[in-house]
C-alpha cells in the first residue's frame, strides 16, 4: 500500500483516507469512539483534530495531558477491520 496523502475526519465518526497512489477508504469509528480506549473522541472537535504520517493516524494529547494508551491506528489495523 502507498503513502497517505489526506485524512479527512466527516462528523458522522468516518475517516476518509486518500493513498498517493490515487485509492481511498472510508473507516467508520463510530463504534470505536464508544470504547475506553478512543473514548475523548466522542467528542467531534476532538475527532476532527486527526492527524496522519506515513503509515498511521492519530491524535495528539488534549490540553498537554499524557495519555495513557496513545491513540494511534496503523494502516494495516485499519485495513484489516475492513476485512470484516
Amino acid at each position: 500500500m502507498s503513502k497517505m496523502v489526506s485524512v479527512y475526519a466527516s462528523d458522522d465518526y468516518k475517516l476518509l483516507i486518500d493513498f498517493e497512489d490515487g485509492s481511498n477508504i472510508t473507516f467508520n469509528m463510530q463504534k470505536l469512539v464508544r470504547t475506553i480506549p478512543y473514548f475523548r473522541l466522542k467528542d467531534l472537535p476532538s475527532f476532527r483534530m486527526v492527524k496522519f504520517d506515513e503509515k498511521s493516524v492519530y491524535w495528539d494529547a488534549v490540553d498537554g495531558i499524557p495519555e495513557y494508551l496513545p491513540l494511534r491506528l496503523s494502516i494495516d489495523t485499519i485495513l484489516f477491520s475492513l476485512r470484516d
